[in-house]
């Protein structure tokens, strides 16, 4: 933008003072748009928080499942069809929607603390993952010596930036240890320096934060995966979405398996509206919804299997 001193002309802008700088009020033609310019600002700031961090950006998901057939899940009350899926954590399309789903059952646990163990194994172990279940499953047992009591926790591994080991994402329900007797607890169980942080805001972000390397971002405004990949997250876990305490999955005072949490915490989410899925070959949707009876019999029996699946978990 072209800045200059000029002496003041007859016109509108005749009486300002000479100090004042002359400027264009309109973009010429050759001047970059707003929407081009604000474009151009967030990508700047995405390369630079990717070099800064360490990070690789998401890659574009996928549409649907590589391995689904033909079949879709139909909300009835709605008519809005979802593409079906394998639901293998193997499958790069089914393990971020796991993920998600094990966030929701992680959330209704009711986890009020974020502990992160800064160095619970080196890059060049044999077995990663072993080694930090050791070191984390250590530090509990010598916190109940110690006459505390460590809750239950519910932990992924990732990588440190830089490739210098790995550190763990916990989330605590349960009794309060200081931080000074934790880092001491991690030092002598070799899992490096603990930080604790309390759960002021409840939901599903808190939880996402520990599964982010499968795909289910959502710390804050946090949208780039850790430097690795979700094969690789999957790998360093030994193939599980997360590591738990025997209690962790509590629901009312009921340890659930973790299926059960998982179906629970939907049936949670959804209890304020009317939901039923079914599945079906995607030609007979439009013949099945144009059959209100039909519908209203479908929804019944959706709902009763519903009800007796929630029985049986509790």
């Amino acid at each position: 933008m072209t800045v200059s001193t000029l002496p003041a002309r007859p016109g509108w802008l005749s009486g300002r003072p000479r100090h004042l700088p002359s400027m264009r009020c309109c973009p010429s033609e050759t001047d970059p748009s707003i929407i081009e310019t604000i474009r151009a600002g967030r990508e700047a700031v995405r390369v630079a928080s990717l070099a800064s961090t360490d990070q690789t950006s998401t890659a574009d998901p996928l549409e649907r499942c590589p391995r689904s057939t033909g079949r879709v899940v139909v909300e009835l009350h709605t008519g809005q069809v979802f593409p079906d899926r394998c639901r293998s954590n193997g499958c790069p399309y089914c393990l971020p929607r796991n993920a998600r789903r094990r966030c929701l059952a992680i959330t209704l646990a009711g986890p009020q603390r974020m502990i992160r163990f800064s160095w619970v194994a080196r890059s060049k172990e044999d077995d990663i993952c072993k080694l930090a279940l050791k070191r984390i499953n250590r530090t509990r047992e010598y916190m109940k010596r110690a006459g505390l009591d460590p809750g239950e926790w519910c932990f992924t591994l990732e990588k440190n930036p830089r490739d210098t080991g790995f550190h763990a994402h916990c989330l605590q329900v349960g009794g309060y240890v200081p931080q000074d007797r934790l880092q001491d607890f991690c030092q002598r169980a070799g899992a490096g320096i603990p930080y604790i942080n309390a759960i002021k805001r409840t939901g599903i972000w808190t939880s996402r934060y520990g599964l982010k390397g499968f795909g289910a971002e959502g710390y804050g405004l946090k949208t780039f995966r850790p430097n690795a990949n979700s094969t690789e997250a999957f790998r360093i876990n030994n193939g599980r979405l997360e590591h738990h305490s025997r209690g962790f999955y509590n629901f009312d005072g009921e340890v659930l398996r973790v299926r059960d949490m998982e179906r629970a915490a939907i049936a949670t989410m959804n209890a304020d509206k009317p939901i039923a899925f079914l599945g079906m070959r995607g030609e007979d949707v439009q013949r099945v919804m144009a059959n209100r009876r039909l519908v209203h019999r479908l929804i019944m029996q959706v709902n009763q299997r519903s009800a007796s699946l929630l029985r049986a978990i509790r």
